[in-house]
């Protein structure tokens, strides 16, 4: 449950879920991957887009907006993502606009040191990006960096005190 949305917690089929963590899951699902896994992948992104560097939300049809999920479309072309081949979460513009059109690119115009680093060891692929801290396991990390402040760096193999 998102700690700084407790006054809008709706009662859901699996338990009480706040409207930002099922659009979060919804999201997820659709590229294979735990709620965890992605607070874990933002974790290693300092909660910023890789690519821009920015925290600030945008907005959705889905309400305020979480993050875009990039995966490698060479491997999943269609709506749905196997999770393998996801390799970081982006902020809207990056997503759609500039690394959509920087792949388009043919390779002798792709020169752009920061992105193709992104490319070659995206944050996703990261050992580190692992579901490790108990921080990983609750809230959902919205894209104004809300969760930053109260993230647990505790492990998952030590007990977190009650």
């Amino acid at each position: 449950m998102c700690f700084d949305q407790l006054w809008r917690v709706e009662a859901g089929p699996k338990g009480r879920v706040c409207p930002q963590c099922r659009n979060a899951e919804r999201q997820a699902r659709r590229h294979n991957l735990t709620r965890a896994r992605v607070n874990a992948i933002l974790r290693v992104q300092d909660d910023t887009c890789p690519l821009c560097g920015s925290l600030g939300g945008d907005p959705s049809t889905e309400g305020p907006s979480w993050w875009h999920i990039d995966h490698d479309h060479r491997c999943c072309s269609g709506p749905r993502s196997c999770g393998q081949c996801v390799r970081g979460l982006l902020c809207k513009g990056c997503n759609t606009r500039g690394l959509a059109w920087y792949e388009s690119l043919t390779a002798d115009l792709q020169t752009w040191d920061h992105v193709n680093a992104y490319l070659t060891d995206p944050p996703a692929r990261r050992a580190e990006a692992a579901v490790l801290f108990h921080g990983d396991l609750s809230g959902v990390r919205l894209r104004d960096g809300a969760f930053a402040e109260w993230r647990s760096n505790r492990p998952l193999s030590e007990p977190f005190p009650p």
